[in-house]
């Protein structure tokens, strides 16, 4: 058994070898020792021959990195062999950094501490967690951090995500450290103690020299040919409690839909004029800093005025806000308003409860008079064709000449081929002029382009309601109907997605318009789990039918 070096500095490593000489042996484990980590890397093996004879060696490598300084025995451990065994010993020795004097462990080189912003926060209330890894300063590293472990295992909300937030020189005793700071933000979904205690790993760039044969070197600095390894090293980190407290039931209003942090509450509802059994819809949007995503929808108080449905969660790209929309549809013309709406949430900062209110909505709801379905029927006309007989046809014979001259063959230069080949190269000038034009026009008329796209966009949709239908996807048929509307109008009109409204449809439109807003007010009803009284898919077989006729029609209207 070998050891080399036999003497290094705190941050260097060491190389111990087993090697059995012309025979074969197992690797060995070694006891564990107090400051020392050794770890198997593998085994190799080499073959000599010398003076015609061969020679041959099974090597078991392993690599030993020093946590503290200090004089440390390596065994004794059995290697056992093909007849027979022995006894290995070694010593390793490892000693601090020429012009260091007060490092003994590895973590008065580097540690880590960790600390939080808030020292007993809420149940879903974000909280930040700082964590500051100190080096001293003549070590080099690659940059890279990864945390290893040592966080809660169960009642966070979602994986910890650190960012390097900054870097900075201190002096700590006597010694320059570069810290670098890591942050993230935590929240949990229960109330109880947390304990943080992050392993982080970096990696130190040690380079290597020529050894000396007295096996002393500075392996912070120097190296003229540049050889670098990298050493991963796990650093000492402080043990950090945290103590998350319940949201209190003392004093929660009956509007309180689990909202925990600091929020704004806006509503808005349109259209504000109906007729009686149209639907309205209420759009809620809460931003702010908190638990959104546990967040329900606020109530509507029940009305025998309305019908309510559900409310459903909408999209957001912006983080820090969510945003709901309920369909309500007042039942007859004496409707004047839409109840208010309230959010309660507990503020974090005040700790206490708050509630935000909006409303009511002034609405006008035109009441619908009853009416008894009429069925038109339309008489035939006869429709009287006379034939009127104008005259006969004369078709007068020329008599057969006494001397026929020329050929039946066409001059080349008279044929059809010829006369298509010259007007080829003019025509194809055409071609490119008017496609050029064409390209140049719309380019500059957004307005143009956008028009003739939308029988092309309205048309994609159309096919995929199509293929909803007969799987008999209502979902996905009244999606992308509404989408075939969207982007149609969008395209037609030149309007912005989001400003894709039956009002704003209507404004421009000059026809058609009960048609379309039959088609929007249907579409927007089923997308909202509205079900219809008759039997559903052969109202979607009839909403196609009416979608492609009305599309057709608006296609042929001067807008």
């Amino acid at each position: 058994m070998s050891i080399q070096p036999q003497l290094i500095s705190l941050l260097d490593r060491a190389v111990l070898k087993i090697e059995f000489i012309d025979c074969k042996g197992s690797a060995v484990d070694f006891p564990e020792v107090d400051g020392l980590k050794i770890q198997y890397q593998g085994q190799s093996s080499e073959t000599r021959i010398v003076n015609m004879r061969s020679s041959s060696k099974v090597i078991h490598s392993y690599l030993i990195t020093p946590s503290k300084t200090g004089d440390f025995p390596i065994g004794p451990v059995i290697a056992q062999y093909k007849g027979g065994e022995k006894e290995l010993t070694g010593r390793l020795r490892v000693i601090k950094k020429a012009d260091d004097q007060e490092a003994q462990e590895l973590s008065e080189l580097m540690f880590s501490e960790i600390s939080s912003n808030r020292e007993a926060p809420h149940v879903h209330e974000p909280f930040g967690l700082e964590l500051k890894v100190h080096i001293r300063d003549g070590i080099q590293i690659d940059g890279n951090f990864s945390i290893r472990g040592g966080m809660p295992e169960t009642g966070m909300d979602g994986e910890l995500q650190w960012n390097i937030a900054g870097r900075e020189r201190k002096e700590i005793k006597g010694s320059i450290f570069n810290v670098y700071t890591l942050v993230t933000t935590a929240k949990t979904l229960t109330a109880g103690t947390f304990a943080f205690q992050p392993e982080v790993q970096l990696n130190v760039v040690i380079p290597r020299q020529q050894r000396r044969s007295w096996g002393f070197d500075d392996p912070f600095f120097g190296d003229m040919f540049g050889r670098q390894e990298t050493r991963p090293v796990v650093l000492d980190c402080n043990k950090l409690d945290i103590g998350v407290r319940p949201v209190p039931t003392v004093g929660r209003p009956e509007s309180f839909t689990g909202g925990v942090g600091v929020f704004d509450f806006d509503v808005q509802v349109g259209p504000t004029e109906v007729k009686a059994g149209e639907p309205i819809t209420i759009r809620m949007r809460i931003a702010g800093e908190g638990n959104l995503s546990q967040i329900t929808p606020p109530t509507i108080a029940d009305s025998h005025d309305f019908k309510l449905y559900d409310a459903r969660t909408v999209e957001s790209k912006n983080p820090n806000e969510i945003r709901f929309e309920q369909v309500v549809i007042p039942k007859s013309g004496s409707v004047t308003n839409i109840p208010p709406v309230s959010f309660s949430y507990f503020n974090t900062k005040t700790t206490d409860f708050r509630t935000l209110k909006q409303g009511p909505f002034p609405v006008s709801v035109q009441a619908v008079a009853q009416q008894a379905a009429q069925v038109i029927a339309s008489m035939p006309s006869t429709i009287q064709q006379e034939t009127k007989i104008l005259g006969r046809d004369i078709v007068y014979l020329k008599p057969l000449p006494k001397k026929w001259n020329g050929s039946n063959e066409t001059a080349w230069h008279a044929s059809t081929l010829f006369k298509v080949l010259l007007a080829l190269p003019a025509l194809l000038l055409l071609a490119v002029a008017g496609t050029t034009a064409r390209r140049n026009t719309l380019q500059n008329n957004v307005a143009l382009a956008r028009r003739q796209k939308a029988p092309k966009a309205a048309r994609k949709h159309v096919q995929l309601a199509e293929q909803a239908l007969r799987k008999q996807d209502g979902a996905a048929f009244h999606e992308a109907m509404w989408n075939a509307l969207a982007d149609y109008f969008g395209h037609r009109l030149n309007l912005p997605p989001g400003d894709v409204t039956l009002q704003a449809v209507l404004a421009r439109v000059p026809d058609e318009k009960d048609a379309i807003a039959s088609l929007f007010s249907t579409i927007e009803q089923r997308r909202y789990g509205i079900q219809p009284e008759t039997d559903p898919q052969d109202e979607m077989k009839a909403l196609l039918n009416r979608l492609s006729t009305t599309l057709k029609k608006c296609e042929r209207m001067k807008i």
